[in-house]
């Protein structure tokens, strides 16, 4: 059992009783006890409320203990990294942030007890084991470096012969947070630097150790930077914003004003297009905000498709002007084959007295205001575009979609529909198929057969074409029928396979009104039938894939 002798002062009970029980099994002497001091120490382990305690007595014993390096480990779960080392830079060895894994803590007390070890080596014993050690160790008296090991020189990447002699501030520079970086190096390079007070050869020394954390440096920034950016477009995230909102909510930046914009129908984007269609938009929307505010606003993506943009030191009237910009920005952006739009509100933050909440209610508020007052025209722009993508990706002709329309209409009379559910069926005629934008052309175009796999995503085309209707108001009642128009009589059909009366009256109309359309007009894969082969194929199909009682109405009316 190592006989190290290791002093805990922690004032958290369970966590000190849970430390010692666990450094117990490796090391002989571990003690709480401050009457017991007069062991020799070779680790103190404190905690936040202990070093606050104590820190006035641990600098001084630090000092006064020996003249070799005792090192000092603080574990801390809530005291912000920068803020220990700007406090307690002088006292402290090593910070460990909880919760941490076993293996890390032993491992970590382990280094510090061995670089003790080494500090208390006698001096011929000193090059031997720098020489092998895992860090770059230097001896520094009187502001020089009068001894460096191999790996210190590689790290520096500097022969020994020019390091000798130099002061150690030409190699290394303390960062405001902690860190500690390489100087004169065309790229960045950063160091875990340690130091310690020793006695080499009668005198004084520092001994220093570096650990090359430049990858680890890297990742932290990564790992940062991603902690307060969104990951598709670049822009600050939720979090991000609300810390900016508060520490610029403050009178030196007043009058602040805020935009919020949501995109105008990125649900129906996705369901027709798909959601990679829906990320380019969404990164384009975060372009042009970039493009249009300022240096010095912050702009963020809250989450889905809502964004907001914090303006510092800008009153309503400039903020309205960004606005403007960013619509304009909108309608001038090419992303065939809908134009991207966004819903904007603003409001601001006049004074201290007013309410953030309050006026982050206002914003918002004002927003879904422009976004309803927008929704239907532009729903309906993007339906008529996303009509004609239809036509030209599956050549139907609009010619074909008006005789859907006017035979649609003729059932429909003669079943003696109500006039709102004619206007269904009407609507059912023209939109039935609109799911097919989200098929790849070159299966709908495909001159031979489909394999099993392509046919399988064209048969997905209901199920697309109910989400894009299902996300427009206006057209939410014929969605059951855009579903259910390839479903059979005898529930052999799809997507749902449901049968008989199940499937909404418009939806087996119209399976009856396309078949026949289609079967008699020209494709580029067949010719036309005449109207009688095409009323004889239908008769045939009564029963299994239309509704006999419909079929028979449509064969009177087609014979009349």
């Amino acid at each position: 059992m190592n006989q190290h002798n290791i002093l805990l002062l922690m004032e958290h009970q369970e966590n000190r009783y849970l430390l010692k029980k666990l450094l117990k099994k490796k090391y002989k002497n571990v003690f709480n006890d401050l009457i017991k001091l007069e062991r020799k120490t070779d680790l103190i382990i404190i905690d936040e409320n202990s070093i606050f305690k104590h820190e006035s007595w641990l600098e001084e014993y630090k000092k006064q203990a020996e003249p070799y390096y005792l090192p000092i480990l603080l574990i801390s779960s809530n005291m912000p990294v920068a803020d220990i080392y700007a406090q307690y830079s002088i006292i402290i060895d090593d910070l460990i942030k909880t919760p941490v894994g076993k293996e890390v803590l032993l491992n970590r007390i382990e280094n510090l007890l061995n670089i003790r070890s080494l500090s208390r080596l006698a001096e011929e014993n000193y090059y031997a084991l720098a020489e092998s050690s895992p860090a770059g160790i230097c001896i520094v008296q009187a502001t020089k470096i009068i001894y460096a090991n191999d790996l210190f020189s590689e790290i520096v990447d500097l022969p020994k012969s020019e390091v000798i002699g130099k002061k150690i501030t030409n190699f290394i520079k303390n960062n405001s947070n902690g860190g500690t970086r390489l100087l004169n190096f065309p790229t960045e390079k950063w160091v875990d630097c340690r130091q310690s007070i020793i006695t080499y050869k009668g005198r004084k020394a520092h001994l220093y150790f570096l650990l090359d954390i430049t990858e680890q440096k890297k990742l932290q920034g990564k790992l940062e930077y991603l902690s307060f950016h969104d990951k598709l477009t670049g822009l600050y995230n939720r979090a991000f914003f609300e810390e900016e909102l508060k520490r610029l909510n403050t009178e030196r930046q007043f009058p602040l004003s805020i935009i919020m914009g949501d995109m105008n129908s990125l649900k129906l984007v996705n369901d027709a297009f798909g959601h990679q269609k829906g990320n380019f938009f969404l990164k384009k929307a975060g372009q042009i905000l970039k493009n249009c505010c300022r240096k010095e606003d912050i702009i963020a993506r809250l989450g889905g498709d809502e964004f907001a943009v914090l303006l510092p030191k800008t009153n309503p009237k400039t903020a309205n002007e960004i606005c403007n910009r960013i619509e304009e920005s909108c309608s001038q952006t090419d992303t065939s084959p809908i134009k991207l739009s966004i819903a904007l509100g603003i409001a601001t933050v006049k004074e201290e007295t007013d309410n953030i909440d309050q006026v982050l209610k206002e914003v918002e508020d004002n927003m879904y205001r422009n976004k309803i007052a927008e929704s239907e025209s532009i729903s309906n722009s993007i339906i008529s575009t996303l009509e004609i993508t239809l036509h030209e990706k599956t050549h139907e002709t609009a010619a074909h979609a008006k005789r859907m329309i006017n035979l649609a209409v003729k059932f429909g009379t003669r079943i003696n529909l109500s006039a709102n559910k004619l206007n269904e069926l009407k609507l059912l005629a023209k939109l039935h198929d609109i799911g097919k934008v989200a098929i790849p052309e070159n299966i709908l175009t495909k001159p031979g057969r489909l394999t099993e796999e392509e046919y399988e995503i064209v048969k997905g085309h209901p199920e697309s074409g109910y989400r894009i209707v299902k996300s427009v108001p206006a057209l939410a009642a014929v969605a059951d029928g855009v579903l259910s128009h390839h479903e059979r009589w005898d529930g052999k059909g799809y997507p749902r396979g449901i049968k008989g009366n199940m499937i909404p009256l418009i939806a087996k109309m119209i399976a009856i009104v396309d078949t026949f359309d289609v079967m008699t007009h020209d494709r580029s894969y067949k010719q036309a039938a005449s109207k009688e082969e095409a009323l004889i194929e239908i008769k045939k199909c009564s029963g299994t894939q239309f509704d006999p009682k419909l079929v028979n109405i449509f064969l009177k009316l087609m014979r009349a």
